[in-house]
């Protein structure tokens, strides 16, 4: 062998270890095996004893580890799995384990031991008798409580088992836990928050159920108990005394088992299914939910004592989901059914005197006397029968094999009869309602006056009766002498009939495809429905009363309007018929109306074509495309065009031509509005208004007076603009080859797209590119001159204005009784007798010449230069800040600026107003002129017809004036304040 082999010097070092664990000697444990004094954070996998002397801190026990606590005390010991602690006396020495957490492991809590605090992760935990464990807090495992007790155990997960008369306090039983206390046990005190509770044979004191806990109870009894949100169930022969029932709480008590003391508060449930419950008080809304049958309930509820023994329940009250079951041979008296509650009567079970209140429902398949319904259901379903119901508001459904008798249907309630149902001597008072179905039976009807019938006419069938007029019968698919009122209704179906049939406010009758009616009064606010191939025949319509039907072909009514005209639709033609208060014709394609009115809320579809109808205020039509409509008179309606309109006459009210055509419309008060594509051509517009929008044309209306007025997006082409009539151009709309007379009144923007026109004496005028050329103004015309805009030439006669915005110029307007208004800048303006120009703040007007009878007006802040003023031409303005004037009259120049006015010509209305702190010099005050001085002038001369006034009469007289050379030569000075001089 190679002894330098690193292989070699390997084999020698392991052959040594091997011989020193051979010949080891004997060693000591790792742990304290008797505990007489203190170990701390010692791991134990052998046996270890702790007496009276010792005590241990932080033990690990782990696999095959025991530790005996006799008499001792374990502090903090963790037992693993496999691990086992032992707790028991010693010398009458109690043996102590605080603050154990059991990990898979066992602890074990005899005679004389005490547990406090333990943890169970996993594992278990015996308390047998005389242990005591306190505190424990269980995650998973179970702690097994045999004969032993246990106190203010926390269960979270995991579960807690008592037997043997164990007895446990304090416990608190969370979701996913649960607790079973068996074989004469003990629960006190204990609180089930959302985890279970199991109780066999034993007794349980003081608990509280909450958060959806459970608490079943056998052969057990249950002290003290109170229910917040969870359930308590009482079972095989178990009792329980003295619980209250909170909101979400339920007590159920099986046919064993008994309950005794029960309070039970608004959203708690009592749920006797069997058994005994006794000295029970219902608050306002609790549930009691019981039945007739083999059990014994007493208490009080709101209104009074109540009972159930001996399959007799008298006085119980329902509400909130509370619930009884009358079972057959049983019976009721005087039950109350309130909002969510319900009550069963079974098949050979009766009840008496049952109130039904708001939201309660009461089942009859027994026997139902003197009920009342307020606001509440009763179905009689299947073999049962009802006698003697007041329905005071609410609903009797009478389902298919029901019966009822003698019922009176007050206002706001109803009687509902089904297929196969039975209604007899049933009296409707004004405001009720009774519905009977296809196949339904109500004999001895009495039908007063203001109630309800709703029925038809179909098979099975089968109702008589009285009504404020006759005896009536609807049986073997005819109707005869019907009265329908105040949301009455019959239907008559294919193949049955009608006569006689009286149709008053809120009633309706309906003609369907192949039935027939004959003789029926249409009156005020009743309504007749034709559908498409019904026959109504001898309609006597009166005003008010409703008509809905259409030209179908194959629908026949004939009769009289409430006009007493002949009326009929027959052959795909209608005529002379009347529409209003709902009422509704749809004349189809291929057919016609002929002379239709159409009064206050009567409407009418055109498919087809029509002719002469008239629409009166707050009726519509609408003409579809392809559609026609021929001289049309709209008297305050409105009429909407999709297809074609021809000599339409709008006296008011309007016409919409949507994306349809109008031709030769005639307005006279009322509106067209022409938009969508739609085109109107040749409209005579002589008051009124005729409106262009967004994609809408108009062509050669004639504007004689009233208004057409073109909105962006529309246009308007070859409008005649007489005297009288106004055409307004919005911005962004158009308006070409006007023909304007000389009153016409053309109301237009420089934003219009386009306006193109010739003036009555020939020129031609425009507005495009922001640019407007020639316009005249006229007799309420108005051109507004956009910022960034112009006009030339624009003639402003009298009742005309041309508005000049900022930044906008106008250029040779002629003012001949018109008005410009300034906040631009005017250049060249002629203003000839009656015309004035008016400068507002920073407006400026250049080269103004005013003839005789004209007049310039320049306000604070205004600006006229380069002004020629002739003859008896008016200026008015005065010394304000910011007003700048310069110009020429007969005696040479004059102006006004820095707050100084000098050889100013005031005359024919012509005024200057001299402001305190400013002056005027050699002022001429001539003919019709005047001026006023509030602060200093030198050299004024008033000539004849002239005024001056110095100061104001308001002034007190002190020197707030001065006039110096003051020369009146024949006209007038006043003198109320201030100094001459």
């Amino acid at each position: 062998m190679n002894r330098t082999s690193p292989h070699y010097c390997r084999r020698s070092v392991l052959s040594l270890l091997i011989s020193a664990l051979i010949y080891a000697p004997p060693v000591m444990a790792a742990f304290t095996t008797n505990v007489i004094g203190v170990v701390n954070d010692e791991t134990v996998d052998g046996s270890q004893k702790v007496d009276e002397r010792g005590t241990t801190n932080n033990t690990h026990i782990i696999n095959h580890g025991q530790q005996d606590v006799y008499g001792g005390i374990s502090n903090g010991s963790i037992i693993e799995s496999g691990g086992y602690q032992d707790v028991g006396r010693h010398n009458n020495y109690m043996g102590q384990s605080n603050n154990t957490t059991i990990n898979g492991g066992r602890q074990s809590i005899h005679d004389g031991g005490i547990s406090t605090g333990t943890i169970i992760e996993s594992g278990n935990q015996d308390v047998y008798t005389g242990g005591i464990s306190n505190g424990t807090t269980i995650k998973g495992g179970n702690s097994h409580i045999s004969g032993g007790t246990a106190n203010g155990t926390i269960i979270d997960g995991g579960g807690q088992t008592v037997t043997t008369q164990g007895h446990v306090d304090g416990t608190t039983i969370n979701k996913s836990g649960y607790q079973d206390i068996t074989q004469g046990s003990l629960a006190t005190n204990t609180t089930i928050n959302g985890g279970r509770q199991y109780v066999e044979q034993s007794t349980v004191e003081t608990t509280t159920i909450k958060n959806g806990g459970e608490q079943r109870v056998y052969e057990s009894r249950a002290l003290d108990t109170t229910i917040e949100g969870g359930t308590q169930s009482l079972n095989s022969k178990s009792t329980a005394k003295n619980t209250q029932i909170y909101s979400g709480g339920t007590q159920i008590v099986d046919y064993t088992s008994t309950s005794d003391v029960i309070e039970v508060y608004s959203g708690g449930v009592l749920d006797v299914r069997g058994g005994t419950a006794t000295n029970i008080t219902q608050h306002d809304g609790a549930a009691l939910k019981v039945t007739t049958y083999d059990l014994t309930v007493s208490g009080t509820n709101s209104e009074g004592a109540f009972s159930i023994h001996n399959n007799v329940a008298e006085n119980v009250l329902l509400e909130n989901g509370g619930h009884l079951d009358i079972n057959a041979y049983g019976s009721a008296n005087k039950t109350i059914i309130k909002d969510k509650g319900t009550m069963s009567v079974l098949t050979n079970a009766k009840a008496d005197a049952t109130r039904i209140d708001n939201g309660g429902v009461m089942d009859v398949a027994g026997n139902a006397t003197n009920t009342i319904i307020n606001g509440g259901t009763q179905n009689i379903n299947n073999y049962g029968i009802a006698t003697g119901t007041n329905i005071n508001s609410g609903t009797q459904n009478i389902k298919s094999g029901g019966k009822a008798d003698t019922t009176n249907i007050s206002s706001g309630s109803r009687q509902v009869v089904e297929k196969d149902g039975t209604a007899t001597g049933s009296n409707i008072s004004a405001g009720g309602s009774l519905i009977v179905y296809t196949g339904g039976i109500a004999h001895g009807v009495n039908q007063e006056t203001g109630s309800a019938l709703v029925a038809n006419t179909g098979a099975g069938t089968d109702i008589e009766g009285y009504n404020k007029l006759s005896h009536f019968t609807i049986t073997g698919g005819e109707a005869n002498y019907v009265v329908l009122e105040n949301t009455g209704e019959l239907t008559v179906m294919a193949k049955t009939s009608a006569k006689n049939t009286t149709i008053d406010a809120g009633g309706k009758l309906i003609v369907q495809k192949e039935a027939k009616t004959d003789s029926t009064r249409l009156n005020n606010g009743g309504v007749l429905e034709v559908q498409d191939g019904g026959e109504a025949k001898h309609v006597e319509q009166q005003s008010g009363g409703a008509l809905i039907a259409s030209t179908t072909s194959g629908t026949l009514i004939e009769g009289t309007n409430s006009y007493g005209d002949a009326f009929y639709i027959r052959n795909s033609e209608a005529k002379n018929v009347v529409l209003e208060n709902a009422g509704s014709l749809t004349v189809v394609t291929g057919s016609r109306a002929v002379d239709t009115i159409i009064n206050a809320n009567g409407k009418m579809d055109v498919y087809g074509k029509d002719v002469g109808t008239v629409l009166n205020s707050a009726g519509t039509q609408t003409i579809y495309a392809s559609a026609t409509s021929e001289k049309a008179n709209i008297k305050g309606g409105k009429q909407t065009v999709y297809g074609l309109a021809t000599e339409a006459n709008i006296e008011s009210g309007e016409q919409i031509v949507d994306g349809g055509s109008a031709d030769k419309t005639h307005i006279n008060g009322g509106t067209q509005t022409v938009q969508n594509y739609g085109k109107a051509i040749n409209t005579d517009i002589v008051s009124g208004l005729q409106q262009i929008m967004v994609n809408g044309t108009t062509e050669g209306s004639i504007i004689n007076g009233g208004s057409q007025v073109v909105n962006e997006g529309g246009l308007a082409e070859n409008s005649v603009l007489n005297d009288g009539g106004t055409l307004d151009v919005r911005e962004k709309g158009s308006a070409t080859g006007i023909q304007q007379s000389s009153q016409g009144a053309l109301v237009a923007t420089t934003r219009a797209t386009r306006v193109t026109g010739t003036r009555a004496d020939g020129v031609a005028f425009s507005i495009e590119q922001d640019a407007a050329n020639n316009i005249l103004l006229a007799n309420g015309g108005v051109l507004t001159v956009e910022s960034d805009t112009t006009s030339a030439k624009t003639q402003v006669n009298a009742g005309g204005r041309e508005i000049v915005k900022t930044k906008a110029t106008a250029t040779g307007t002629t003012l001949t009784g018109g008005e410009q208004i300034v906040e631009g800048v005017a250049n060249e303006t002629t203003i000839n007798d009656g015309g004035i120009q008016t400068v507002s703040a920073n407006g400026e007007a250049v080269k103004t010449t005013i003839n005789e009878g004209g007049t310039l007006t320049v306000n604070d802040n205004g600006k006229a230069t380069d002004i020629i003023q002739n003859s008896d031409a008016a200026l008015q303005t005065s010394t304000a800040n910011g007003i700048e004037i310069s110009g020429t009259h007969q005696y040479g120049t004059f102006s006004i600026a820095g707050n100084l006015a000098t050889n100013v010509l005031l005359e024919n209305g012509g005024n200057l107003l001299v402001l305190a702190g400013t002056e005027a010099r050699d002022s001429t005050v001539g003919n019709g002129g005047a001026m006023q001085n509030l602060g200093q002038d030198f050299a004024t001369k008033v000539n004849s017809g002239g005024q001056y006034t110095l100061g104001r009469s308001k002034d007190e007289f002190q020197a707030l004036a001065r006039a110096e050379d003051l020369q009146v030569a024949g006209g007038t000075a006043i003198v109320y304040a201030g100094a001459l001089a």
